[in-house]
């Protein structure tokens, strides 16, 4: 099995540009963060992530113990799972992932040992979420903080009353 020649292509210059492939990981780990995982999808999309890692950690030059003809098949396979009009429309309910998580599946078989290899040698340091400043669930308060806000609040009331 060979991946399609528009994936082939797009890996050859997405590797010999490590900034867009950073940018090309992004929109796949957030494309990959929004399907819906199933017992079966499992395996597959932690497959993903850890290939997303391996070229993370590649594209930053924090790792570089990898072939150029497997780095070639990670990176083909995903410019396939990115495509939206593959072999199998990704809009096709039910069916549009099959294709993406058979060739993920295909190259991590071709990769396996690769992949492990990275795992035992690279602690993995994945982006973790930005929390909403504004979101009330997100918010840490201090309660040494507030409970000074309010002394301060109050002395200053009670300034005023006092001289008003």
């Amino acid at each position: 099995m060979k991946l399609p020649s528009f994936a082939r292509a797009r890996a050859r210059r997405l590797v010999a540009s490590p900034a867009e492939l950073l940018r090309v990981i992004e929109q796949a780990r957030r494309k990959q963060a929004s399907v819906r995982s199933t017992r079966s999808l499992e395996p597959v999309l932690a497959d993903l992530r850890s290939m997303f890692d391996l070229l993370r950690a590649w594209a930053r030059r924090e790792y570089s113990d990898v072939s150029s003809a497997n780095l070639l098949l990670i990176v083909g396979a995903i410019v396939y799972f990115l495509m939206p009009a593959d072999f199998v429309p990704d809009i096709i309910l039910g069916l549009g992932l099959a294709d993406d998580a058979a060739v993920i599946a295909w190259v991590v078989r071709a990769i396996r040992d690769e992949l492990e290899k990275f795992k035992t040698a690279v602690p993995i340091r994945r982006p973790q979420p930005v929390p909403d400043p504004l979101d009330p669930r997100t918010v840490a308060l201090d309660w040494r903080l507030v409970t000074a806000g309010i002394a301060i609040t109050a002395g200053v009331v009670a300034a005023l009353w006092f001289l008003g």
